[in-house]
């Protein structure tokens, strides 16, 4: 079938983003043009970050440039911020250069981390966010076991990204015994959630019992069900007027929506994120889809602080490849149309703990599920080890 020559622009270029722009070069070949549009050309494979603050990766070793990759494919690479979007016309405006035009646009424009809606949690408290987060954590990390005392991980009311909370929690109880500081640094974990293993989806099988076992075991003290009502340079305080004493706090904090997207009148809610459909178009502008953590997925749940829903890269990337399709079928004039609701899509996640971890498997991403399996043991932490290097392989090679 003869159709007319679309350009597709995609923006962002991580989980969502690149996923969306080499499947859709899969699928169209050199029929059709893709342009994909990041403020940078590097793929930063977050789930790693957990690693950075010990030393234990390196920039290079979770990172790679996206540019040759994208020029082998005749992908069209801009490297620029783009800092709104005109829908009624079809443009992506950029901080450099003349507006972008499209015939269809898939916005992976990913999060960006609140630091200000905590009084102290920019200028106290340390995050694993990003390299450059990372890397100052890193540094906070050596001036610490210098000067040992109390630590504290948080999941700031709002946040999501609960994985990664229980992640760099025991990794910090995994590196502070190596360093022979269990008794100098006692350890705490402060939550939003209701209660252990919530992770923002009303729980996971039996991990809220393993979670407490290992809270007793590592003798982890915890809190939670609060709010941080300030971060301070020697502890956290909270909404229960508690104090809780610590040194090195590492916060996990709410996310927003990307700016461009924030600056762009009823494209997204309050706080950024944009509404679609189970086909991950929008409700208005059928030509623009939306995938990864730029899409509002609602609680399942109600928690009497506020929690977020996880939006980490294996959900981002099913979303990213039921866009493509819908994408390639309205371009070939297809009937079908493909579905796939957030809360259907596989849980599938890899904790690591150290030198321990779990493996965490279930039909459904959010409750109800038929099927949810927790299998704990070293061979979870090298299942993530091995998963890392299998996935920066593949993706290096355009395989998606």
């Amino acid at each position: 079938m003869n159709t007319e020559r679309k350009h597709v622009v995609v923006v962002g270029t991580n989980f969502a983003g690149y996923t969306a722009a080499i499947e859709l070069k899969e699928m169209l070949g050199n029929h059709h043009d893709i342009t994909v549009i990041s403020p940078t050309h590097k793929f930063l494979f977050y789930p790693s970050l957990i690693w950075f603050p010990f030393g234990i990766r390196d920039e290079k070793d979770i990172t790679f440039d996206v540019r040759p990759i994208y020029q082998s494919h005749d992908i069209k690479f801009i490297e620029a911020p783009a800092t709104h979007f005109d829908l009624e016309n079809h443009k992506v405006f950029l901080a450099q250069g003349d507006p972008v035009e499209y015939d269809y646009l898939v916005i992976a424009t990913g999060f960006a981390v609140d630091y200000d809606y905590v009084p102290g949690l920019r200028e106290h408290a340390h995050s694993i966010i990003g390299i450059k987060q990372a890397t100052r954590t890193r540094e906070a990390w050596q001036k610490f076991l210098q000067n040992p005392g109390p630590a504290a991980v948080v999941s700031v009311q709002g946040t999501g990204c609960f994985g990664a909370s229980y992640e760099i929690l025991f990794n910090t109880r995994y590196q502070l015994a190596k360093h022979h500081l269990k008794e100098k640094s006692p350890l705490t974990y402060i939550s939003s959630e209701p209660y252990p293993a919530h992770f923002g989806i009303g729980g996971f099988g039996n991990a809220q019992k393993m979670c407490e076992m290992l809270f007793k075991f590592y003798h982890i003290d915890s809190r939670f069900n609060v709010s941080v009502k300030e971060f301070l340079p020697d502890g956290i305080l909270l909404d229960t007027g508690e104090k809780i004493p610590s040194v090195f706090t590492v916060a996990i904090p709410r996310f927003l929506g990307a700016e461009c997207v924030r600056n762009t009148p009823g494209l997204g809610n309050a706080m950024g994120f944009i509404e679609v459909g189970n086909d991950y178009r929008h409700p208005k502008y059928h030509e623009v889809y939306v995938v990864g953590a730029a899409v509002d997925v609602k609680l399942p749940e109600h928690t009497d602080k506020p929690c977020g829903v996880p939006k980490t890269g294996y959900p981002s990337e099913q979303m990213a490849k039921i866009a493509a399709k819908n994408i390639v079928a309205d371009i070939k004039k297809l009937p079908k149309r493909y579905e796939l609701p957030f809360a259907e899509i596989n849980a599938l996640c890899i904790m690591d703990t150290g030198n321990m971890g779990m493996m965490i498997v279930g039909d459904h991403m959010l409750t109800p599920r038929e099927h949810e399996f927790i299998i704990p043991g070293p061979e979870a932490h090298w299942a993530k080890v091995a998963f890392e290097k299998y996935f920066m392989f593949t993706r290096k090679h355009a395989i998606v």
